[in-house]
């Protein structure tokens, strides 16, 4: 006997496929379902609910990536400013040692660490950095004219605000994701309904469910290692503006399923080291999309190693891989 508990539980809790096979899978449903009350099956009431909730749940997906897009200029025009700053402080180091040599007190108030920090700058110090900046070179504006406090006063003005530009993005792509997940549990309970209707409907006749639903979209694909052992495929936590490696062996031969589970786009491409530098150009694969990658496209029989970049500065990205 089964449990009772059971027919109460939610069926759709922990998904672990990407965005898009997630609303292809209720496009599936919604489409099956109006199909079948088109036929005359007893189920219209329950249509116009579910694609309401779809539409809002792909609008949401939509304006995510929209906004994670916006995001992602927004987070290159910050970034080129911060490079902007260093080279700034590369030419401005000969213009101050032609006042102030590096002994004395006045080339400190420029390089109070030395100049090599400056090429540490970082969203969370440059404040810091373009004061110490800009009040040296107020300080000292008789000697070194007004031009180079205007040049960075200037820079740091541009910089704060793609900075204000970018965070606001990012809430505003904070707000997107919630809309996601909060359409895709109002749609889960709606299937959840919908389901509990039809197997009403269809008492002792568990077939009539492949009629409304498809699983085989949302059940992750799994590859054998031996004779009826099954492995699901193995999760990997991207950090932000991070790289990971992924902990498992690929030879020549083999195909990888590759699927970006998360939120953010991420970079891959195979490596001869744990800690080789990523090449100009890595793999981008979207949130929520997955690919099919050959060990020969990621260099094997050389290449031993799968690694993931995540250009993102303040969301970790989440992958799965396995062999197919």
């Amino acid at each position: 006997m089964k449990k009772l508990e059971a027919y109460a539980e939610l069926p759709l809790e922990g998904l672990l496929v990407g965005r898009d096979l997630i609303l292809e899978f209720f496009n599936d449903h919604y489409n099956r379902l109006k199909r079948a009350v088109d036929d005359g099956a007893p189920f219209g009431d329950l249509v116009l609910p579910f694609k309401e909730s779809l539409a809002n749940l792909s609008a949401s997906k939509t304006g995510t990536a929209v906004n994670l897009a916006q995001q992602g200029s927004e987070t290159m025009t910050v970034d080129n400013y911060i490079q902007q700053f260093k080279k700034a402080i590369t030419t401005l180091e000969p213009k101050v040692m032609v006042q102030f040599p590096k002994e004395t007190v006045e080339y400190h108030e420029f390089f109070p660490q030395g100049k090599s920090a400056y090429n540490h700058i970082t969203k969370g110090n440059i404040d810091k950095h373009f004061a110490t900046i800009i009040a040296a070179c107020e300080n000292h504006e008789v000697k070194l004219g007004p031009v180079l406090k205007q040049e960075f006063t200037t820079l740091q003005h541009d910089y704060t605000e793609a900075r204000d530009r970018q965070l606001e993005k990012k809430g505003s792509t904070f707000s997107t994701r919630s809309a996601w997940d909060d359409n895709l549990s109002i749609i889960k309970d709606l299937a959840f309904h919908n389901l509990l209707t039809i197997a009403d409907k269809y008492r002792g006749q568990p077939e009539k469910i492949g009629m409304f639903f498809d699983q085989g979209i949302i059940t992750p694909r799994k590859h054998k290692h031996a004779e009826g052992d099954t492995t699901p495929a193995y999760k990997l936590i991207v950090p932000a503006a991070g790289s990971a490696v992924a902990n498992m062996s690929f030879a020549l031969g083999d195909t990888l399923l590759i699927t970006n589970v998360g939120d953010v786009p991420i970079y891959y491409y195979g490596a001869v080291a744990a800690t080789q530098a990523a090449p100009s150009a890595p793999t981008e694969i979207a949130e929520g999309d997955e690919a099919e990658v050959t060990a020969v496209q990621l260099g094997a029989p050389e290449n031993k190693y799968l690694i993931f970049m995540n250009k993102d500065a303040g969301t970790e990205g989440e992958m799965e891989i396995m062999l197919v």
